[in-house]
């Protein structure tokens, strides 16, 4: 098997035994970090509009994945996650941007700050 046939088939998180609860997010954050990546991989400045939807789209079925399978109820019931371009002030590309529902956003920087390397 090829690595790039492995790196494709590679689990995803919701996939994960210990999906459940608080470890839910830090597997959530994983998952939107790949569908972005693999979303985009074949974009080029003139498909981004193209490209920006069909991610839209993996990403709204990814966090209805994370609601199906009662991850953390608390933490994705209810969540938003919109993508979109924004000027880029260094080059002529956009940048993608996030906009994350508040709840939501609160949530993945307080997990951020409780797993950030170095610190207890």
């Amino acid at each position: 098997m090829t690595e790039k046939a492995q790196h494709e088939i590679s689990s995803w998180g919701y996939e994960h035994p210990s999906v459940k609860g608080p470890n839910a997010l830090m597997f959530f954050t994983w998952d939107l970090s790949k569908t972005i990546e693999n979303a985009f991989k074949n974009a080029t400045e003139d498909t981004l509009d193209y490209y920006l939807a069909e991610a839209q789209k993996s990403i709204d079925e990814l966090l209805q994945k994370y609601i199906d399978i009662e991850a953390d109820p608390e933490t994705f019931d209810g969540q938003s996650i919109i993508l979109r371009l924004e000027p880029n002030e260094d080059s002529k590309t956009p940048l993608i941007a996030l906009q994350t529902s508040p709840h939501l956003e609160d949530r993945i920087i307080k997990m951020q700050a409780r797993v950030r390397p170095g610190h207890g």
